[in-house]
């Protein structure tokens, strides 16, 4: 036996006692990353009593390649005594792909370990996946959570329980090849993961070879050992966080989030804005767009007011009235003391809202008459149809990725003051996609290399 396969074994006992003697699913590709994570839970599952059993998800881009990968698979776990479960997933949105396949492939396993009764569901991911992962987040820039990198487990779902865990993460690449070599275990070889057009294929293929040749031949151990420091300093912190959570923390819910400002004043900044940060979170407030020198600033305005009220993004407004207050205003005149709510009312794909008088149509009909088009494999569903909230930004066609107050682009458009508030504003997940009347956002434009067009209209409701 590989003597990586002993790691496995303890790391389940020593990290995951809840889940021995439990159900799990194997979510095995057939590559040789997740045959080896097979290989070796079939080899410690009957002194650790698990109940095995293997899931592939064929993702619908590669054809006979895939196929064979199913029956490789299948053929597998049948050698192995283990029932199989096999999936087939369509994509849809072409610009989309890795975001939608990884959604559906999660949603799939835990449907199947649902389906099992399984505990826990693994995946393949080994320390190169870890290494490759900080080294991706180090280059776009990241926190401390950010370099924790991989989490060796996390929730998938809460009722049932059923734990995500990733037991070959202190196990290279190389080690897993090796001891599938020593077992004649053979694999499959997805050609995809060669596409060094893809970012995380060329730190793979280029970048840390780069590294090991030049600077450090242990580069992917470094890296590794980087996530598992940072990962235990995260969860320090996460500890530390729950205990003042419970004491600075008065109330979260949709509509407001109310903190003890002296409590959250005694605090140093960073722990400051996180406790906002987890605040908002529990509110259910969207977080895109919130940066972190928006969340510095608010850990800042949350206990030296520069005004009575600030407007923070996403329609929340910053309150002092003793306590810190946030409140969130759901479509409002942003100049009125008391804003009148209007509801967001969802834009179907394709389908009709109806908002203010106004009849907002999106439309995949390009005979359909419209009034803007853009990029439709740009846009973030869910759409929805809504008035200007207090702090809204928006990126208006032609700035080339750079924002500005909604306030004062309705201003340079010459809306009067009053007719502002009433202005329909056509937003996705991103933020704002088309200020009704006036303008689209320069994110989601229509370019050459636009493969399938969102046609948007305004017209007046008949209703």
């Amino acid at each position: 036996m590989p003597p990586w396969i002993g790691r496995v074994r303890r790391r389940i006992v020593r990290r995951w006692p809840d889940l021995v003697g439990q159900a799990w699913v194997v979510a095995v590709s057939g590559g040789g990353d997740s045959v080896g994570l097979l290989r070796a839970l079939h080899a410690v599952a009957p002194e650790l009593g698990l109940r095995l059993s293997v899931a592939h998800l064929d993702h619908g881009v590669r054809g006979g390649e895939a196929e064979a990968d199913a029956a490789f698979v299948a053929d597998l776990a049948g050698r192995l005594g283990l029932p199989a479960d096999l999936g087939r997933w369509e994509p849809s949105r072409p610009g989309h792909f890795e975001a939608d396949a990884r959604r559906a492939r999660l949603s799939w396993l835990l449907e199947v370990a649902r389906g099992r009764g399984a505990r826990a569901v693994a995946l393949g991911h080994t320390a190169d996946d870890q290494a490759e992962t900080v080294l991706h987040r180090i280059l776009r820039g990241t926190g401390l959570r950010g370099l924790a990198g991989i989490p060796s487990r996390r929730p998938l779902a809460e009722d049932p329980p059923v734990a995500l865990v990733r037991p070959l993460l202190a196990v290279t690449r190389h080690e897993i090849r090796a001891g599938l070599a020593a077992l004649g275990q053979p694999h499959r070889e997805d050609a995809t993961n060669a596409d060094t057009t893809r970012t995380r294929s060329r730190i793979r293929h280029a970048l840390l070879p780069l590294l090991a040749d030049q600077y450090n031949p242990r580069v992917a151990e470094a890296l590794a050992r980087l996530g598992r420091l940072a990962a235990g300093s995260q969860r320090a912190l996460e500890s530390r966080l729950d205990s003042l959570e419970r004491e600075v923390l008065l109330a979260a819910d949709p509509a407001r989030v109310e903190l003890d400002r002296d409590r959250l004043a005694a605090l140093p900044p960073p722990l400051r804005a996180e406790l906002l940060r987890r605040a908002w979170r529990r509110a259910g407030w969207p977080e895109a767009g919130m940066t972190a020198r928006r969340w510095r600033r608010l850990a800042r305005l949350a206990i030296r007011p520069e005004s009575p009220q600030h407007d923070i993004g996403h329609g929340v407004r910053l309150r002092h009235s003793g306590n810190v207050l946030l409140e969130r205003l759901q479509a409002c005149n942003p100049d009125a003391e008391d804003a009148v709510v209007t509801p967001p009312v969802p834009l179907p794909i394709p389908g009709a809202a109806a908002w203010r008088g106004w009849a907002i149509v999106a439309s995949t009909d390009p005979g359909e008459p419209r009034d803007e088009s853009v990029d439709l494999d740009r846009v973030v569903p869910p759409l929805q149809v809504r008035g200007p909230l207090p702090g809204d930004r928006f990126e208006p066609l032609g700035m080339a990725g750079r924002t500005m107050p909604l306030a004062d682009f309705l201003r340079g458009r010459k809306v009067p003051r009053a007719d502002r508030p009433l202005v329909p504003l056509v937003c996705d997940g991103a933020g704002i996609l088309w200020v009704v009347g006036h303008r689209i956002a320069d994110r989601a434009k229509v370019t050459d290399r636009t493969a399938r067009e969102l046609g948007l209209r305004a017209v007046p409701d008949p209703a």
